[in-house]
């Protein structure tokens, strides 16, 4: 069963980015890493934590919307599973954004930790390795996870489109 509209909206905005990066914006290319952690699905809590990176490059096909694919086709109906190992997808939500955007990197895991431990530690681990490039989400509903990476990635258009 996929989100309705108005729950993919609430996900979307409830969404925290709680660091962007600082450097490797170049105007319409990105290689964007990004950590994006969120409550765990399973029985006996924990944290869902997804390490990606994510390409952003100029769209040159240029597709009609109606031709463009919905989350369904792209995530399945079965939505996505925590034991993924790895997927390449798109990103709905750009239109009128001249990009394509896909995802080649990606790692689940589980961690027996709370959200906000884990969020901890994944802010020193940035800090200590002075990582400025790597955006850090933390999602509502991790089993939408992609939702919320996509809402990481809006934003960081939404900066470069607006000059």
């Amino acid at each position: 069963m996929g989100l309705s509209p108005n729950e993919m909206r609430e996900v979307f905005q409830k969404t925290v980015i709680v660091r962007r990066p600082t450097h490797g914006i170049i105007s319409g290319y990105h290689e964007l890493p990004y950590i994006c952690l969120g409550a765990s699905l399973s029985s006996g809590a924990g944290t869902t934590e997804v390490r990606g990176k994510v390409q952003v490059s100029p769209r040159f096909i240029i597709r009609p919307p109606q031709l463009e694919p919905s989350y369904e086709e792209i995530f399945g109906e079965d939505n996505v599973d925590a034991a993924l190992a790895g997927r390449v997808f798109g990103f709905l939500g750009f239109r009128g954004r001249p990009v394509e955007c896909k995802s080649e990197h990606l790692e689940v895991k589980q961690v027996d930790a709370s959200v906000d431990s884990v969020l901890s530690r994944t802010l020193d681990e940035l800090e200590r390795y002075e990582d400025i490039t790597t955006g850090l989400i933390v999602t509502p509903n991790s089993r939408y996870y992609p939702v919320s990476i996509e809402r990481f990635i809006s934003s960081i258009l939404e900066d470069e489109f607006s000059v």
